[in-house]
């Protein structure tokens, strides 16, 4: 090689140095001011204003910079958020600004076994304030905004039985008064006019659930579901109630904790088991079991809690079916009976003996509601529909068909909607079949409330 070869040579083995050097320098630069890095110096610099002890002084001088994580294997979770947040767990940092704020309910969640991607969301592994937020191309489980955190709570409770969440809980009760069922499958229940919503707030936004209910064409054209009218209050709840369906599976501790006892809780689960069959209350009820008016005075809550753990162990012979309570549940039905002589709780319970009451709760469930509006008074859009362009009312069904073809009519559907002009689209609303879905027993009762319908003395045809 000549010399003003190797001279070009050298000139540009300079100036990649030079780059190299360069990067490496930025590298260092980089990596030294890293923003949790400065989140944790200005902790330290916190820590050491606030030592009132040489102790105190020395412990926060001490303090090491570096990335803290809590490993959740069960969740399958990483998360790195109190690399930042270093004081969430220090009552005394209340009141300060993030992200050195304390986080209140520490004690009832605590950090080690929950982290905080599970109930927050975001990346957990993400060491820099945009990645971990979420808030990022490809990355579909963003941070929740705060007025939707109780959204969170409904992957290990029960929406309905949560103080601590009560617009999730009344999320929940929008979603079954206005007949979303009637629709969409929830658990393995509703109708199929519409998609499933089991893993809908793992799938969607809040800003595309506020506008799909307002306005469901404008997010998903030709969608067969109307407005909805809903006050922005009740808005807020049942977008927070979807952002609580993501499907995502919990294991057994957590799922341990999906009933939070209480006698609202242990009324359903004795309305839903059906005991009132069995055991008589104020009254009515069966007599294959004794009547649970006074259990309360009869009976220790230690011995009812063992009782439904394992009726067999405390009352030998008897007929009572193990249901295999998890040990909330079992609370929560010991805590109702304890209760069962405020006549507040077992008022409701007599009615589940009238087959048109046990309809109307079975009207509601299946969220006919949706489609028939209320007390099946009809008025929901069904564009090109014969009738009206509506789906019809059902006060008077009992003057159109008889018990037997109501019943057939409820379990085999009719998918095919007479159409007012051949050359529109057909009307979007149908009724599906039901059968698999309802049991024989709720649909008997379902057409006894229908017939109830009727206004008494009309005898106007359908």
């Amino acid at each position: 090689m000549n010399e003003p070869s190797l001279r070009k040579f050298y000139a540009w083995f300079t100036a990649l140095g030079l780059l190299v050097g360069l990067l490496v320098i930025a590298g260092y630069y980089k990596d030294e001011f890293r923003e949790w890095k400065t989140y944790q110096t200005q902790f330290r610099q916190e820590e050491l204003r606030r030592a009132t002890t040489p102790q105190q002084k020395l412990l926060a001088e001490n303090t090491p910079v570096q990335i803290r994580q809590i490993l959740l294997p069960e969740l399958h979770r990483v998360d790195r958020c109190t690399t930042c947040h270093l004081a969430v767990d220090d009552p005394s940092y209340g009141g300060y600004a993030q992200p050195l704020a304390y986080h209140p309910l520490s004690d009832q969640h605590p950090f080690e076994k929950f982290g905080c991607t599970v109930c927050h969301r975001g990346q957990g592994r993400a060491t820099t304030v945009a990645d971990a937020h979420g808030n990022v191309p490809h990355w579909d489980e963003p941070m929740l905004p705060l007025r939707y955190i109780q959204a969170s709570c409904g992957q290990c409770h029960q929406a309905a039985d949560n103080p601590a969440a009560p617009e999730l809980a009344r999320g929940q009760q929008l979603f079954d008064d206005s007949g979303c069922r009637g629709c969409h499958k929830l658990n393995g229940v509703g109708g199929i006019i519409g998609p499933e919503l089991d893993k809908v707030g793992a799938r969607r936004s809040p800003e595309w659930l506020r506008q799909h209910f307002l306005a469901p064409s404008s997010v998903t054209p030709g969608s067969a579901m109307p407005p909805q009218k809903f006050a922005e209050t009740n808005l807020e709840a049942i977008t927070l109630f979807m952002l609580s369906l993501t499907g995502e599976p919990v294991p057994g501790y957590y799922a341990s904790m999906k009933v939070i006892p209480s006698s609202s809780q242990g009324r359903r689960l004795f309305e839903q088991k059906g005991c009132i069959a069995c055991h008589a209350v104020g009254g009515v009820g069966g007599k294959i079991g004794p009547a649970l008016d006074d259990v309360g005075l009869r009976r220790k809550p230690e011995w009812m809690i063992q009782h439904f753990r394992n009726p067999q162990a405390v009352s030998p012979g008897t007929v009572m079916p193990q249901f295999g309570f998890t040990e909330s549940e079992a609370r929560a039905l010991t805590d109702f009976l304890v209760h069962l002589r405020d006549q507040k709780v077992a008022l409701s319970l007599p009615a589940l003996m009238n087959p048109v009451e046990r309809g109307r709760a079975a009207f509601r469930k299946y969220g006919c509601i949706g489609c028939h509006g209320p007390d099946g008074k009809g008025g929901v859009p069904n564009p090109n529909a014969k009738t009206a362009e509506q789906v019809p009312g059902l006060l008077y069904v009992a003057d159109g068909y008889t018990k037997a073809e109501l019943k057939a009519r409820i379990l085999d559907g009719q998918k095919e909607i007479t159409a007012l002009d051949p050359k529109r689209p057909p009307p979007p609303l149908y009724m599906p079949a039901w059968r698999g879905t309802i049991n024989d027993a709720e649909v008997d009762d379902l057409v006894a409330y229908l017939f109830s319908l009727k206004p008494k003395g009309d005898d106007v045809g359908f």
